[in-house]
């Protein structure tokens, strides 16, 4: 487990359930239902169903591989209820302390013409302050084109980066482990990389 990832980090939440009730361990359970929302599941339904079709993949990186399969929908549910969402959030936020990027593509406004579209880019800043590091011209509507560009410029070894679902694909997060950025501990495309959602 990478010291600094979030799944290391999710190891400091206090798993509030009986001894009994731990047939899968809280930190990979956790990690589990983040990669399963970065996916774009947006219900308890769709990560449980998220997470039974992608157990083979996720269950030895995430270290519930000692376990004979996916957890069920109460399971999660009874996590989630009794689960202290400040704490949890206190845990994920935590996970910006060594200085995150934001990865966003934006149309700045005043920039349009009356022959012209308004001006898109794709801006990198620092999550702690706000402050833009870099941005990149996008051409012919293709963000995600630009922001691999502005990934390949940017050194991002060791930074938490977060980006919106539209630049949250296989190629940008190969690109961010493949220059250092925190990884959950497997080279597996977009399982590979923790970002704060």
């Amino acid at each position: 487990m990478a010291a600094g990832s979030i799944l290391e980090r999710l190891r400091r939440v206090q798993d509030p359930r009986r001894r009994q009730g731990r047939r899968y361990p809280l930190p990979g359970l956790l990690g589990a239902m983040i990669l399963a929302v970065m996916q774009g599941e947006n219900s308890l339904r769709g990560i449980v169903q998220w997470m039974g079709l992608h157990w083979e993949e996720i269950a030895e990186p995430l270290n519930l591989w000692a376990t004979k399969g996916a957890p069920s929908y109460g399971t999660l549910w009874n996590l989630l209820a009794s689960l202290d969402p400040k704490e949890l959030n206190q845990v994920l936020q935590g996970a910006e302390e060594g200085g995150g990027y934001t990865l966003d593509g934006k149309h700045l406004r005043g920039s349009k013409r009356q022959s012209q579209a308004a001006l898109q880019v794709v801006t990198l800043a620092g999550a702690r302050y706000g402050q833009i590091l870099a941005q990149q011209e996008v051409e012919a509507g293709n963000e995600l084109a630009a922001a691999l560009r502005l990934l390949q410029e940017v050194p991002v070894a060791g930074k938490l980066v977060s980006m919106d679902a539209g630049l949250l694909q296989r190629e940008t997060v190969a690109t961010v482990a493949q220059k250092g950025g925190p990884t959950w501990g497997s080279s597996r495309a977009t399982m590979g990389l923790s970002m704060r959602l």
